[in-house]
């Protein structure tokens, strides 16, 4: 019976090494590793020379970061919602706290779109639009894929 167990377990142990390895590879998320990605992509799918990528990503970078610091405060708003006993009044002043805040983000982005395509063309802002929306759809499906693989009891898709 011993030799069984033992046996067993020796069998058992490179799975569980293989798919703790699995795991350490995908590793945290790397800000910096993102943004590379992204600019990658952007720069092929919009055709940019190295001038225009060096002119446009230091304006994009700006306009994302204001509007992640807007986003963070309309999620604030959100998680720091008025209590269930607070009046309709209270949750109309936070409603339109967190609207003026969206509106906001979308003027920002507004304003940094037309000094965007001062700097590149507007046929290559629209691409780099584009490219954005598509790169962060396919990173959003590849999280999915590794959430939802086939080592963690999950069908492919």
């Amino acid at each position: 019976m011993k030799k069984v167990v033992v046996l067993f377990f020796l069998l058992l142990a490179p799975c569980s090494l293989s798919l703790m390895n699995a795991q350490q590879k995908r590793g945290k998320f790397n800000p910096e590793e993102f943004k590379a990605k992204l600019e990658s992509f952007i720069t092929n799918e919009a055709g940019f020379t190295s001038e225009e990528a060096q002119a446009f990503y230091p304006i994009y970078h700006e306009m994302k970061g204001k509007q992640r610091q807007l986003q963070r405060s309309i999620n604030r708003l959100k998680r720091d919602a008025p209590g269930t006993d607070a009046s309709d009044n209270e949750f109309a002043i936070t409603i339109q706290k967190i609207k003026d805040l969206s509106l906001e983000s979308a003027q920002l982005e507004v304003s940094y779109y037309k000094k965007l395509c001062n700097v590149v063309s507007p046929k290559k802002v629209y691409k780099a639009m584009c490219a954005e929306d598509i790169f962060h759809r396919r990173m959003l499906e590849e999280f999915e894929r590794g959430k939802n693989s086939p080592e963690k009891g999950h069908r492919p898709k």
